[in-house]
């Protein structure tokens, strides 16, 4: 056996038999991780590799030869980098002996997977992708990272084209499926909600996914009704349904505010009605309880512990996280909601904000971004949002984006009180002369729209 083959074995077997050891970024390496040298948009991972092996990576998996000034032995060069990953990663799925739980939808995968991984952490072993690794890659990656001591597995499965879903689908083998709803995101590729619904549907489909048991279903709309009869049709074993109507399996009965920050919500299920206590901010995101709920339920997990928890979730950076942070040597409540957007999301924000209570004296500012990959009808998207905030007669609201702008180009009806800004640093200098001590700022857009590039300036992320 050359050198090449004992270290391909000697690598396999280390990530066979640990657990978050695959790293893509040589900036989260540390010690005892193994760093895949990717090729990037801009430049090859392979740069990167010294930085790695400086700080404590093991083993370097790269699809590039180096030159010879590398004397690190542990370097393996593969020819097909994601080919050899994906070997791994099936071999650990395999291995695997736990509850697989899939989640897919258009939108919120990331924070339910969050909330999920926290509720069943209080009771068990979990693990779950990190970040929004939901594409080919980050599945491979995630795979490959889990514990095989874990009693769960949670993963994302994203899309923004046919046959996505289908494709890592086929390598998760969720026995759990999600679908957390079906929305108008990515219809630059799908064109309309319905080949979305179809797209979606692959995650609970035998003929990908044969150990299918459980699917978890939003019923809200027509496109997720329909997926609900396809899931009859393909006879998956237990298709559980939720919503806001008494004839889902899963509805929420009421909602009671108990003070200006805690509200109960009463589930009805099967004639029992669980309650529990959230906090104002999750209001916008109680589906995310409803679900988790169905899991604990389903997988016979203690629910008194589940129940002492839904006051404890954390919101996630970019996804309604609320912090106090330092402008302009003044204190402000920054609610972050940058990670991205959709038509959805950006009323049901919108919605957030003009019930936002102030106290005497006290702002509250919003800034919206564009919303990208909408396909034909982008522009209609962006003029509803804008005639929605007409309607609602919001103070201080900034619109930025080309997007933005085009829509508000196209309004029969001017509204004074939206500004347009499409300069970074004539937001930022609007922030500056309008913020006081403990004023309110509230951002939304798309991850890659000028309210991302905001955030990371208020964050002291490096944008300047």
């Amino acid at each position: 056996m050359n050198i090449q083959n004992c270290l391909n074995e000697k690598v396999k077997d280390y990530l066979l038999n640990n657990e978050g050891k695959a790293k893509i970024s040589s900036l989260e390496i540390a010690k005892g991780d193994v760093f895949i040298s990717l090729l990037g948009s801009k430049t090859h991972g392979n740069r990167f590799i010294p930085d790695a092996i400086n700080k404590g990576a093991i083993y370097i998996i790269t699809d590039r030869k180096l030159e010879d000034k590398f004397t690190f032995d542990n370097i393996l060069v593969v020819d097909d980098i994601l080919k050899y990953l994906l070997s791994i990663a099936k071999i650990k799925r395999n291995q695997f002996k736990g509850n697989v739980i899939g989640i897919t939808g258009s939108v919120g995968k990331t924070t339910l997977k969050e909330n999920l991984k926290y509720f069943i952490s209080q009771t068990s072993i979990v693990s779950a992708s990190v970040k929004s690794y939901n594409n080919y890659l980050g599945v491979l990656i995630s795979l490959i990272n889990i514990n095989l001591s874990s009693s769960f597995a949670i993963f994302e499965i994203g899309t923004n084209n046919f046959e996505e879903i289908r494709n890592l689908t086929s390598i998760i083998m969720p026995s759990q499926a999600i679908i957390t709803n079906i929305l108008p995101t990515h219809l630059e590729n799908f064109k309309n909600t319905r080949n979305i619904a179809i797209e979606k549907s692959d995650i609970f489909n035998p003929k990908y996914n044969p150990n299918i048991e459980l699917l978890i279903l939003s019923q809200n709309n027509t496109d997720e009704k329909y997926i609900a009869n396809l899931a009859l049709k393909k006879n998956i074993p237990n298709i559980i349904t939720f919503g806001k109507g008494n004839n889902q399996v899963y509805n929420i009965k009421k909602i009671i505010k108990i003070d200006d920050t805690i509200f109960e919500v009463l589930i009805c299920y099967n004639n029992n009605i669980y309650k529990f206590k959230i906090n104002k901010n999750q209001l916008s995101r109680i589906s995310n309880i409803l679900i988790s709920l169905i899991i604990f339920v389903y997988n016979k997990l203690d629910i008194t512990i589940f129940s002492s928890s839904t006051k404890k979730v954390e919101l996630l950076e970019g996804r309604g996280l609320e912090s106090k942070i330092i402008f302009n040597n003044k204190i402000i409540n920054f609610i972050d909601e940058a990670y991205n957007a959709s038509p959805t999301t950006m009323r049901i924000c919108i919605d957030y904000f003009n019930n936002i209570q102030t106290i005497k004296n006290q702002k509250k500012i919003l800034i919206l971004g564009d919303m990208l990959e909408l396909g034909e009808e982008t522009i209609a998207f962006h003029l509803e949002i804008l005639e929605y905030l007409i309607m609602l007669d919001l103070n201080n609201v900034i619109i930025c984006g080309e997007l933005m702008k085009s829509a508000l180009n196209k309004l029969t009806k001017k509204n004074l009180k939206i500004e347009l800004m499409l300069n970074k640093k004539l937001i930022i200098k609007y922030l500056e002369d309008t913020l006081n001590n403990d004023d309110i700022l509230l951002i939304k857009g798309s991850h890659s729209s000028l309210t991302n590039k905001i955030c990371k300036i208020l964050l002291n992320k490096g944008e300047n």
